[in-house]
């Protein structure tokens, strides 16, 4: 069954928007991202747990838009 290409552009205007799930930040992302922070305080030291959860708050806010 052959179709129109008017009639295909009308089915896809009509059809809903099907949006791509968000991809898992990995521990990679994470990690540079805490190094970033980490030398952005100055490198001192003692606050990795910090660090990391900071920058995976900040990177999963950055997903979200």
């Amino acid at each position: 069954m052959k179709t129109s290409k008017r009639k295909a552009r009308e089915r896809y205007q009509i059809a809903p928007a099907i949006h791509s799930p968000q991809l898992p930040l990995t521990w990679q992302q994470i990690y540079q991202r805490a190094r970033d922070i980490y030398f952005a305080r100055g490198g001192v030291k003692g606050m990795t747990l910090n660090d990391w959860l900071l920058a995976e708050q900040k990177l999963s806010r950055k997903l979200k838009g």
